[in-house]
């Protein structure tokens, strides 16, 4: 019966091409039972649109809320899935008609640009979620509509860039033009804007960087690169350095000047002091020096920015949660309510306690500030006052 009223929503959205109809399956990590997938292509070449159902447990889920989310986050899965499959099957053929699905699965990439909710209902003990999702197999970085979505999903974290043009390493001891030194990282922030991040300008990082820190960060401290992005108030630091050089090689039996930029740089969430990106790569032109730098910048920018993105859509957030006046009952209870009331918490991890401190990770799929409201809103049975937060650190303390 379930088959006839999705079928039935089907033709009424016009989606009547090619209709897949996956085999049933159990999904452990968000308690399905089932599963019905719809799929029909979209305008676009490369975007799918799929009507997709997800379910999950009541009873393990902590609430209507929590299990409502843990069905939408098992139906946009399945849209992704569902994507990238027919998308490879369409496209890729290989070895005597044999399809490498390990191989092919671990370089596809995929994400929903955009879905909506077309049913939902609680069928006794569980939940269920229709939508109708927009799936693109292309690079995220081609879409600013979907970067739009992940970055306020990420709480639209700020960018900032130190990344200074030298003309041998030997530069990083004239202090004094490094600190000039801006067209390379003006390019750069220029091309995160461009793409919808929030930016830091260059007179807000001239005003807190000092020569040392400077020197440090581009010789590769990340220690000192987060202190000064949490300074300036960026949630992403992008540091390195652009080696410019020019040398003169025989072309068409011609002396020609051949302007090359050697780029390193790295992306550093200064919430965590984790890597969230690495580039490197050289550009060589003929003649023209700013179109050698043009290319690296833009190439560099590129590298950098698809990096972010796709370990968004593939990764997991992590808040770290300090305690003091802290026992072994109220951290797991602490523990559980967090796992049951907060939305988008995978996972709940106690990575240190001694005395009476400890000191928990949450593992969300939401990002920091929204585990933080979340946890300062929600209706959590443990008591208990929040002292401090700093990036992706809270500080809390229980009380009696």
């Amino acid at each position: 019966m379930k088959w006839i009223t999705l079928i039935v929503i089907c033709l009424a959205a016009g989606c009547n091409q090619r209709i897949v109809v996956p085999a049933t399956r159990s999904d452990s990590h968000s308690s399905v039972s089932s599963s019905a997938t719809l799929e029909f292509q979209a305008p676009g070449v490369n975007n799918i649109e799929i009507l997709t159902e997800g379910v999950a447990a009541l009873g393990f889920q902590g609430g209507m809320d929590i299990a409502r989310d843990h069905a939408l986050d098992d139906a946009l899965r399945k849209a992704i899935e569902q994507g990238v499959g027919i998308y490879i099957d369409a496209e890729t053929q290989v070895n005597n008609f044999q399809l490498i699905s390990d191989e092919i699965y671990s370089k596809a990439r995929g994400y929903v640009s955009s879905y909506r909710i077309i049913n939902e209902e609680q069928d006794g003990d569980l939940y269920r979620v229709v939508i109708r999702a927009v799936v693109n197999t292309t690079g995220i970085e081609n879409d600013l509509a979907a970067i739009g979505i992940l970055l306020r999903a990420q709480g639209r974290p700020r960018v900032m860039v130190i990344v200074k043009e030298l003309a041998s390493m030997a530069d990083l001891s004239d202090e004094n033009s490094l600190m000039s030194s801006i067209m390379f990282e003006t390019m750069l922030l220029d091309h995160f804007r461009l793409q919808g991040f929030p930016v830091v300008d260059a007179t807000t990082v001239a005003d807190i960087l000092e020569k040392d820190q400077l020197k440090l960060i581009l010789e590769g401290d990340d220690r000192t690169a987060v202190l000064i992005g949490l300074e300036a108030g960026a949630e992403i630091i992008i540091a390195g350095t652009a080696l410019n050089t020019v040398n003169s090689r025989i072309i068409a039996g011609s002396p020609r000047d051949i302007y090359e930029f050697q780029v390193s740089s790295r992306a550093i969430n200064t919430r965590t002091g984790s890597v969230l990106a690495g580039s490197a790569i050289t550009a060589a032109v003929p003649f023209s020096e700013s179109q050698a730098r043009t290319q690296a910048a833009d190439s560099t920018a590129s590298q950098l920015i698809s990096a972010i993105l796709n370990g968004w859509v593939q990764g997991e957030n992590i808040t770290v949660i300090v305690a003091t006046n802290a026992d072994f009952t109220r951290v797991q209870a602490l523990r559980s309510e967090l796992r049951l009331k907060l939305r988008g918490v995978v996972d709940v991890i106690t990575r240190d306690f001694t005395g009476s401190r400890a000191t928990l990770e949450v593992v969300s799929e939401t990002g920091t500030t929204e585990v933080i409201d979340e946890l300062v809103s929600s209706e959590i049975d443990v008591d208990f006052q929040v002292t401090g937060i700093s990036g992706n650190r809270v500080e809390i303390r229980f009380t009696d």
